[in-house]
């Protein structure tokens, strides 16, 4: 009888940590993607952060340490709280640091902002001046869903 009423209670433990985290906890960034007529936007830095950033829902713009990478200008979208795609203007490309990540993301679509932190995947638009870059490892599809290649030629 103990084995059972110990079975039982383990049984019932199990179902509601399973209750408590199951279902849809990873909150899909994708659901919530709703891109805008791209002609409505000006093809410039401002406009491209201002385009991905309607694109989202919920979505809030970050400053961020731009020109210790030689770029002109940089923001962060922060996507659902916790993903983000990071925007950097190098349209002088004044540096060269600044030749230097052009050169990576050209090459490899990839680039460290911070010589200790992540590497971050990246894409260039189709004009060479502006960078689109995001944390792969959170295993969003943004260059299927937010960095398009309508965007790409678009800016």
């Amino acid at each position: 009888m103990k084995k059972i009423i110990a079975l039982i209670a383990a049984l019932v433990m199990v179902l509601s940590l399973s209750a408590c985290f199951g279902g849809n906890n990873a909150q899909s960034t994708a659901d919530e993607v709703k891109l805008g007529d791209i002609a409505d936007y000006d093809k410039d830095f401002k406009g491209l952060s201002k385009f991905i950033s309607e694109s989202v829902k919920g979505s809030s713009v970050q400053e961020i340490y731009y020109d210790i990478l030689g770029a002109d200008n940089g923001t962060r979208v922060v996507l659902n709280g916790n993903a983000y795609v990071e925007i950097y203007d190098f349209s002088s490309a004044k540096n060269d640091t600044a030749k230097a990540i052009l050169e990576d993301v050209k090459d490899d679509g990839k680039f460290k902002p911070m010589a200790d932190g992540i590497e971050m995947t990246a894409v260039l638009t189709d004009s060479g001046k502006y960078v689109i870059a995001w944390d792969a490892s959170r295993g969003y599809n943004y260059e299927k869903d937010i960095v398009t290649d309508e965007v790409k030629a678009n800016w």
